[in-house]
Parts: structure tokens; sequence; C-alpha cells
């Protein structure tokens, strides 16, 4: 059977996501709470009136219009995806052939390697340096090196939640020939966005957003490319006819619309994120990273431990064992205090032996 599979879908592990069966599960980054019960209505009902027998708007026309009210930029500037990880893949069946160079900063987002392998090209990453910051030098000195076709820029960077300066996105556009495309999955958090570089480099510039995350629309998978028209027509070369459903068009639409009622959540958000990061930085051998997103990244001896009690509390939180590190979600006010007493009982306990 494995003959007629293609090589590198043989060699390629399955990223498989397990359901999480979790009384608090906070290691996927979504937003804790589920969208307004006034907008869930308004999406019932015109979901009601839509005929689903029929296929959804191939060019999610009023989706468009209201992406254009949100980001400013007029309708032939955006194309969606079914989540950012469509987008990643579409970017690759446009831009990349087989055998080119992609390159990325590291730690970051998986898919942006996985995508690569599938499409046969090679994916380089260079890894942060110590203080949890990525190396942009090196970035474009391997990019320059290997004549990297595209480069990813995750800001901010999941999943440390470091914040790219406009100077080092810049300093990595105009020192390299690469196509860069620019991740905000987490602007909204921090409420600042690089679009206007667009209009400055129109050939060189795509950015990628989600609607997963600050919009609570996990579930529904939308997320959006943003650039010039010339390059937003070659991703609409690859993109699959009906590849947003009609559910997801409705609530999308629905939900940018009425983006004000939201903004109360984010508020929230980012101060519960204070005082789980102040509560990090009071805790023994605890290393806090800057995190301009709805998460924290941190390194500890004892991240095993946390992790393993923390599950043996029915919480998920995000564990990379290599590094010792943890990436813990920002939840509601009621699962933060549950985190927070945990951290504090692990921490402190001197049992808990270091990982070997």
């Amino acid at each position: 059977m494995s003959s007629y599979v293609r090589p590198v879908i043989e060699k390629l592990n399955a990223y498989r996501v397990t359901p999480p069966d979790y009384e608090i599960v906070v290691n996927a980054n979504e937003c804790p709470w589920d969208i307004p019960t006034v907008l869930k209505e308004e999406i019932c009902q015109q979901i009601m009136a839509a005929p689903l027998n029929r296929y959804p708007d191939a060019g999610f026309r009023r989706l468009l219009t209201a992406l254009s009210d949100y980001t400013g930029y007029p309708e032939d500037h955006h194309i969606c995806g079914n989540g950012s990880d469509e987008l990643v893949a579409m970017l690759y069946q446009t831009f990349v052939s087989p055998g080119e160079i992609t390159v990325s900063h590291s730690p970051g987002f998986a898919m942006y390697g996985i995508w690569a392998e599938i499409a046969g090209a090679t994916f380089m990453d260079v890894p942060d340096t110590e203080e949890g910051v990525p190396d942009c030098k090196a970035m474009i000195d391997l990019a320059n090196t290997h004549q990297a076709k595209m480069i990813f820029i995750c800001n901010p960077n999941n999943p440390t939640g470091y914040l790219f300066s406009r100077e080092e996105i810049v300093d990595i556009i105009d020192n390299t020939q690469s196509l860069v495309v620019l991740d905000e999955a987490y602007m909204e958090f921090h409420g600042s966005s690089m679009g206007d570089l667009i209009d400055m480099y129109p050939e060189r510039l795509i950015i990628m957003r989600t609607l997963s995350k600050a919009f609570g629309l996990a579930s529904l998978r939308c997320g959006y490319c943003l650039g010039n028209p010339k390059l937003i027509d070659y991703l609409y070369k690859v993109k699959a006819p009906y590849n947003i459903n009609s559910l997801t068009q409705i609530a999308a639409e629905i939900v940018l619309n009425n983006r004000d009622l939201l903004k109360e959540r984010l508020v929230l958000l980012k101060d519960e994120k204070c005082k789980i990061n102040d509560l990090l930085q009071c805790l023994p051998d605890v290393q806090t990273y800057p995190a301009a997103s709805n998460f924290i990244y941190f390194k500890t001896p004892k991240a095993e431990a946390i992790y393993n009690t923390m599950e043996a509390n029915n919480i998920l939180i995000r564990y990379f064992p290599d590094d010792h590190a943890i990436r813990l979600t920002i939840g509601s006010p009621e699962e933060n205090k549950k985190i927070a007493k945990i951290l504090k009982e692990v921490c402190h306990d001197q049992s808990c032996n270091h990982p070997s």
C-alpha cells in the first residue's frame, strides 16, 4: 500500500489533535468566553433563513465587506481561508515550488514547517536567543544564503509571545529578496498591526490573521490574508471553490460587524494576564517572557511537575518538555484562580524533583 504514497507523506508524522476532555482547557490560545448570546441569536436567525441545500458564496462577498470595514483596506485586498492552516497551505501552493526554501524563527507555529514538507519544500528555522528573542540577523543571513522563497514571521510569536518591532520587520524585508508572510493571529491582544507596510512593500508582504482568537470563533475556522490585490489574486488561483461554509461566513460577518461588543472582554483578559504574570514573577525558579498576546510562556525546572499536577486536576496546559517550558493561555477569572493556586503549590513544593 505504501508504494502509492508520496515519499514525503510516508515520512511525515501526522499532526493529530486529541479532543480535550478536561474541565479547564488553556492549551490552545483560545478565547475563554463564547461569543455573546445576542450575536448567537442573530446567527441562528440568519442560518434559519439560509438555503442550506445551496453551496455557500464562493467569493464570500458579504464577509469581505465586513473585513474591509474592519481592516480599512478594499475588499480586493483580502482572501479568506478555512483557518490559518488552510492559508499557510495556499501560500505554499501558490509561491513555493518543490525543493525551494522557506525560513522562520523557532520556536514558532508548527504548520509553517508541516506544510513545507507536504509541498516538497525545505523549511529552515533560526533558534531564538537565550533571552527568548528571535535572531533577525541570522534569519536574514539564512534566507540570503539559501535564496529563501518565503519567510514566516509570527507577530506576536506563538508560543513565546515575543512582539517584533516595526524596525525588525522592515529590516528583514529590506535585506532579503524573499516574500514575507507576517502572521498576526494575535494582533488584537496588543492592538497594533503592521498592515500599513503593505503599501510600502506591495510585492513583498502578505499579512495573515484569524478570527479564532480574539473574536472567539475557533470552532468555525475563519482566517484571512491581507495584501496587494495582485498577490491576493494569485492565492485565489489555488483556493478551493467553496472553502468557507455558509455558517462560518454568516457568523464571521456578524461578529466583525459587532466587534465593539468584544472589546470589554479583551480588557478583562489583559487584566487577568497581568495577574498571572505578576504571580509567575514572584515564584522561585521561574523565567517569564514578555507576552503581547493572550498567553504567557515561561520556563522552570518544575515544568513537568506543573503539567502533571494540572492534568491531575483536570486542567490542560501546553508543555514543551525539551525546553522545560509551559505556554499558559489566559482563561476566565474563575479558571485563572484555580490555575494560580496550583502554580503556587507546585513551585513552592520542595519535594518536586527537577526533570532529568
